[in-house]
């Protein structure tokens, strides 16, 4: 049986979490085992009912309270929720108190894509979140993880209340006021399946929020690139509508060699075949390895493009992670054969 999580920003007004509850068990009949909540510090002070100016001045209850009665209310289950369900973003054990300028928007959203990732480890689990929460800049990092991470299941949500709710209430208490309160499902780009194969799940994983940014920009950028044209007659190379280069005989064959073993589904070659099939000596690997970086200087001019080019280079062990091993990172549909 599936686990369903109710996955929350927030920042002063905890509301939220618990009208969103509200929406999911009550209206929507989904019901929530567990509530993570991530905040800064002083949010958290907020949900456990430990802030002057909220708590005290304002008449916040803690969220905690607040979920019981809304649970009796309307006879549904308390969900697991405890101050180890709250999670606040850190640097060097100094937690985030508000987020207000640019190092605090990257602290943030590293702690969200972190809390996404472990969350979806689970097959088990369903994730339910809302972004109705917290600033503005913590609702759309929520909803960026979730495209990062988020499975077929996985869903994401806004929550809209009434004015004359907002701030004095934590959950609807009469028919009224249910009324007053909706949830919408927000689709999204799910790009876990195309960001994972990318890297076999393994460096995927592991990226930090501005490091899968840029990573994904640029698969998305190489997705849609223009074409590798490799005239087979002429010895010649072009990308896009860039001017041609010539490469010299023994130079094309090698590369045009690379591209054909693609179509065997082979994506590398060792070094000491390639040696013997163009040098007739296994041992002739020198000028493998000088062919390649002349190929790869050819390459990278025609294609002028850095962020693009080493995809249409000769990738080496480093690149392959697979010793001895070269071969080209580009898939066949980035290739153009002209007789």
């Amino acid at each position: 049986m599936n686990k369903n999580i109710l996955i929350a920003v927030s920042g002063l007004t905890p509301q939220i979490i618990s009208e969103t509850l509200y929406s999911l068990a009550v209206k929507k009949k989904i019901h929530i085992d567990e509530i993570v909540v991530i905040t800064t510090s002083r949010g958290r002070d907020v949900i456990l009912g430990m802030d002057t100016e909220y708590n005290e001045k304002r008449k916040y209850p803690a969220l905690k309270k607040e979920l019981f009665r809304l649970c009796k209310k309307y006879n549904i289950k308390m969900p697991n929720f405890s101050e180890k369900n709250i999670f606040v973003a850190n640097e060097q054990s100094v937690e985030l108190y508000d987020i207000r300028n640019d190092k605090h928007n990257i602290l943030f959203p590293n702690k969200v894509c972190e809390i996404i990732k472990e969350k979806t480890k689970d097959k088990n689990t369903i994730l339910h979140c809302t972004i109705s929460g917290g600033r503005k800049t913590m609702s759309v990092d929520l909803a960026f993880a979730l495209s990062l991470f988020g499975r077929m299941d996985d869903k994401l949500y806004h929550v809209l209340v009434d004015e004359s709710l907002e701030f004095s209430k934590f959950f609807p208490e009469t028919p009224a006021e249910e009324k007053k309160i909706e949830i919408a499902e927000i689709p999204y780009v799910k790009l876990r399946t195309l960001l994972g194969d990318l890297t076999s799940n393994k460096i995927f994983t592991k990226m930090s929020y501005i490091d899968l940014v840029k990573y994904t920009q640029q698969q998305l950028k190489i997705k849609s690139s223009d074409i590798l044209y490799v005239y087979s007659r002429l010895k010649k190379i072009s990308f896009g509508s860039n001017e041609p280069m010539k490469l010299e005989p023994k130079k094309f064959d090698l590369y045009y060699y690379l591209i054909n073993i693609k179509r065997e589904g082979k994506t590398s070659e060792s070094i000491y075949k390639l040696a013997e099939k163009f040098y007739g000596k296994s041992t002739k690997t020198d000028i493998i390895l000088q062919y390649r970086n002349k190929i790869n200087k050819i390459i990278s001019a025609a294609v002028n493009d850095i962020e693009i080019e080493h995809i249409f280079m000769i990738s080496g062990p480093n690149e392959l992670r697979e010793k001895y091993m070269y071969g080209i990172i580009a898939d066949l549909d980035k290739f153009k054969i002209i007789d």
